[in-house]
């Protein structure tokens, strides 16, 4: 076991603070540290709780921000806008029902099919001209830290 590890655990209980002497009363010495005199188990909870609040904080609030804004996205389509479904189908809203979007797709005018509404991406004309889109135009790249040249 390292030193950090014994400092986090608090295992030096029988050393005082004032010089190596055994500390009067039967009592064992407690290391000023970080925690003090914590409970080994109190902060291994402690420890728990901090990994799931990172976690949290990490994982599971950018995910539920995202699915917002996909979901505020979806209520913004009306009839008649051109929409990309999650398998990359491109077509234009006919009709719109409590669960599904009716969607005419490609050149056949009398075929329009039900999609689920979880299943639109959201609102995107397709791009049907040889050129790549602004946005997507190679930029220059940023030289890391760590890279030569």
């Amino acid at each position: 076991m390292n030193s950090f590890t014994a400092f986090l655990l608090d295992v030096s209980t029988t050393i005082s603070a004032n010089g190596g002497s055994a500390q009067s009363g039967g009592q064992p010495a407690q290391s000023g540290g970080l925690f003090g005199g914590m409970n080994p188990v109190m902060l291994i909870v402690v420890y728990c709780v901090a990994l799931i609040l990172i976690m949290y904080f990490l994982s599971v609030r950018p995910t539920q921000k995202r699915e917002k804004a996909l979901a505020e996205q979806r209520k913004a389509i009306a009839v008649g806008d051109m929409v990309v479904t999650n398998s990359g189908m491109y077509g234009k809203v006919v009709d719109i029902t409590y669960e599904c979007f009716i969607i005419e797709f490609g050149l056949n005018k009398g075929v329009n099919v039900p999609v689920a509404k979880g299943e639109v991406f959201g609102k995107r004309e397709p791009n049907l001209s040889n050129e790549a889109p602004p946005e997507l135009e190679e930029k220059p790249k940023k030289k890391g830290l760590f890279s030569r040249g």
